[in-house]
């Protein structure tokens, strides 16, 4: 039986070379890009020094998108990203996934030309004061300029090393990154060394960015979220690993952690550079688009050069990062038809698609001979703004059983960025209109060209098998594996128990336990009272007296209760110890502090039962309905006994035997419930657990959980069935970070409201 709980080909291969270090350069580098370089002096002038929140707001929505990209992209991974998304999530409407592909292809071709055009404008300013010639003024209005001729190089440059292969790419690209995050940080510095606090005040820009006609309503703060929003494509580039997911070495944890990691450090950086351009340039009302040279003038030549070559580097890493993920998607629209066929054509001595990479290259040069930094990095904004609304209403589609409060959260704030920024526009209409001509372009062209293409492929089969990839993480699945099985030494000679008790009411159902066991089987038993008030264990004897158990008493005082507890022990002869226990320490003890059952264990030669109470109470005195949890190995032979034994030893108790797997968060339960590893499991298991319990008698049905959280897991399970007790094997947690963490019994008993027992082993078996 299988049980879910409901806790919330002809595939062509790409070279598996990047690993997360590489992946964390792609976004970075496409983060980082012209935008910090060439934006910044639009953004001051729309938000003052609130620029800086600015930036924080905008890595928030990008931190909430990068968390939607990361689901939707574990549920599909391939190289075309957003398009195979929602293609796949949005099946009946194949326009979808067309339309928001092309804009995204269109977008990407943009932010490729702003990086172009920043690194021309940064070199052949450099050139220009170094030779004075004309042809390298960037007011050069020439139809062929240096500007110009230098941002067609730069693209060229990183075409040729696309052509080459991944590893290239991603070798590069870690130099490049570390270079320009060095710059940054020196900039940062700088800032730190020569704060002036009074740049900041007052913090936000007194104009108003909608002009007198708004009647000041969008004045001040406004400006803050306006200049967000109007530089939003300075955080496109985390999405670009989702397009190489196919290429990295460990995709199920590299993707989330890259995509964050990357989110992050740009947004961190972003806001360090912007405080310290601040302070440091003569005059902040008078940034402009060269806003870090500005920044380090004072400090001299040296330090402009440096500026100069980090703009070099931020641009050309920002070119070769979404050239990637730009030429795969290419690749990936057209090997499903909606592209042209050829741009699917990948290399045999590289393994890319040199056609996709060319094309590409090709567009982005055209938009580097049109228009500015501002009124490119305005139409690329908004086209990301659409792109991430899109993906966050995919999550909606896709996930819906999901609460989905992350992506809805995205949603409104992506939305209000939009309405801020359309307002912008429509009341700057002058130095706006040619990002809304481009913006009106693209959107009509990108509609009637996916009209056209989802009307030619109506009676063209394609096939989408080769995109039918495994989920991340499937390959973490862990099935039930037979590691161990005991044939003999079955059963357990019990003459002699010793039970220590201090007095406490935490005690009661070891108290309990230990009476019922010790009068089915006849066994000898001492208690053992560690402690000044022998009142205290009248209590105890109640419970013994109550079930006619033969018992002597031991006291004995003393702060070391675990020496106490061994010293008795080596002074008889017992086959089982069984402790109370319950949960009081903290982080701090269990760093530094060795808990009383643990000196025990590793201290004596025979089994112990530790007993954690029910978290609220239990209505019945006897062991009715148990669990327990088997994982596979020996023990469970002497586990299954003393399921066995505690069962037997009241009422007869019903036994479930539970095998717990655990899916990882990228999988969807309705998913992983058709995967032939938990099928086999579950076919495994019950042939386990029959093996075990026909053995020793024991009537127990077996079922496998499958679930996020193996305790969440087991707590719906609980709260299903209602159990009296859970019993487990003892799991011996080695290493800081397993002693950092709360031990498995003590997560299970705070969350489930039964008794939890916990075998421990001896030590020489």
């Amino acid at each position: 039986m299988v049980e879910q709980i409901v806790t919330d080909s002809g595939h062509t291969e790409f070279a598996k070379e990047l690993g997360l270090k590489e992946a964390v350069s792609i976004a970075v580098g496409a983060m980082i890009g012209g935008g910090i370089f060439s934006v910044l002096g639009r953004l001051a002038g729309i938000a003052g020094p609130s620029a800086i929140l600015s930036f924080l707001l905008g890595g928030i929505i990008a931190f909430l998108t990068a968390n939607s990209y990361y689901r939707l992209v574990s549920k599909y991974p391939s190289a075309g990203g957003e398009f195979v998304i929602l293609r796949k999530g949005f099946e009946d409407r194949p326009i979808i996934g067309n339309s928001i592909g092309a804009m995204l292809w269109l977008g990407y071709s943009v932010t490729i030309a702003l990086y172009a055009f920043t690194f021309g404008l940064y070199t052949s300013e450099a050139i220009h004061q170094a030779t004075n010639l004309h042809f390298f003024d960037i007011d050069n209005t020439d139809l062929v300029t240096g500007r110009k001729v230098l941002a067609f190089f730069s693209i060229f440059i990183f075409m040729v090393i696309n052509l080459r292969g991944v590893k290239e790419t991603g070798t590069i690209q870690n130099v490049i990154v570390a270079f320009k995050l060095g710059v940054l940080f020196f900039i940062g510095v700088l800032g730190f060394i020569y704060f002036k606090r009074d740049r900041y005040s007052p913090f936000t820009n007194s104009d108003d960015p909608y002009g007198i006609a708004s009647k000041d309503i969008f004045g001040g703060f406004s400006g803050l979220v306006i200049g967000a929003a109007v530089i939003f494509v300075s955080y496109e580039g985390f999405q670009v690993i989702a397009n190489t997911v196919e290429e990295m070495k460990y995709p199920a944890r590299d993707v989330k952690i890259g995509m964050y990691i990357s989110v992050i450090t740009v947004t961190i950086t972003y806001m360090l550079v912007t405080l310290a351009t601040f302070s440091l340039v003569d005059d902040p009302n008078a940034i402009d688009e060269a806003a870090l040279i500005q920044a380090v003038e004072f400090v001299g030549p040296w330090a402009v050069v440096l500026i100069t070559l980090g703009a070099a580097a931020s641009t050309t890493s920002a070119i070769n990062a979404t050239l990637l993920g730009s030429s795969r998607l290419a690749y990936t629209m057209s090997d499903w038809g909606v592209f042209p066929n050829k741009l699917a054509v990948i290399s045999k001595k590289s393994k890319v698609p040199y056609l996709a990479i060319i094309v590409t290259s090709t567009i982005s040069w055209f938009f580097t001979f049109v228009g500015n930094a501002e009124e490119i990095a305005e139409v690329g904004s908004i086209i990301f703004l659409g792109i991430f609304l899109s993906m966050n209403i995919a999550i909606l589609q896709i996930f819906k059983k999901d609460k989905n409060y992350v992506a809805k959260a995205a949603i409104v704030l992506i939305v209000f960025f939009m309405l801020l920024v359309f307002g912008f526009f429509f009341t700057h209409i002058e130095e706006s209109l040619l990002a809304i001509i481009v913006l009106v372009v693209f959107t009509s062209v990108t509609l009637v060209w996916m009209t056209i293409s989802q009307r030619l492929q109506k009676d063209v089969e394609i096939d989408k098998t080769k995109y039918d990839l495994p989920p991340l993480g499937k390959e973490l699945i862990v099935g039930f594996t037979r590691k161990g099985f005991r044939s003999d030494d079955f059963f357990i000679d019990l003459e002699s128990m010793l039970v220590p008790i201090s007095g406490g009411k935490f005690e009661t159902k070891n108290w309990q336990l230990s009476a019922l066991i010790a009068r089915k089987y006849n066994v000898k038993v001492t208690l053992l009272y560690i402690g000044s008030k022998p009142s205290k264990l009248d209590r105890a004897k109640e419970y013994f007296d109550k079930y006619d158990v033969q018992y002597e008493t031991i006291e004995k005082t003393g702060h070391k209760v675990h020496e106490l507890i061994i010293e008795t022990y080596n002074e008889g002869d017992y086959q089982l110890i069984t402790m109370a226990s319950r949960r009081k320490k903290g982080f701090i003890s269990r760093l530094f502090d060795t808990s009383v059952s643990k000196h025990v264990v590793d201290n004596v030669n025979c089994a112990i039962l530790q007993v954690h109470p029910p978290k609220y109470g239990q209505a019945r005195n006897d062991i009715e309905n148990m669990f327990l949890l088997f994982d596979g190995s020996e023990r469970d032979s002497y586990l299954g006994r003393w399921a066995n034994i505690i069962s037997s030893a009241g009422s007869k108790s019903t036994v479930k035997a539970y095998h717990i797997v655990e899916i990882p968060q990228t999988i969807s339960l309705d998913d992983a419930a058709q995967f032939p590893e938990v099928q086999q499991s579950n076919d495994d298991f019950r042939k386990y657990a029959y093996d075990i319990t026909e053995r020793l008698n024991l009537d127990a049905e077996s079922t496998i959980l499958f679930g996020h959280s193996f305790v969440k897991s087991l707590v719906l399970a609980t709260e299903k069935h209602e159990p009296d007790a859970v019993l487990i094997g003892h799991t011996r947690d080695e290493g800081l970070w397993n002693r950092l963490r709360t031990r498995l019994a003590y997560r299970i008993m705070r969350k489930v409201n039964s008794a939890v027992i916990v075998f421990h082993m001896p030590k020489n078996n």
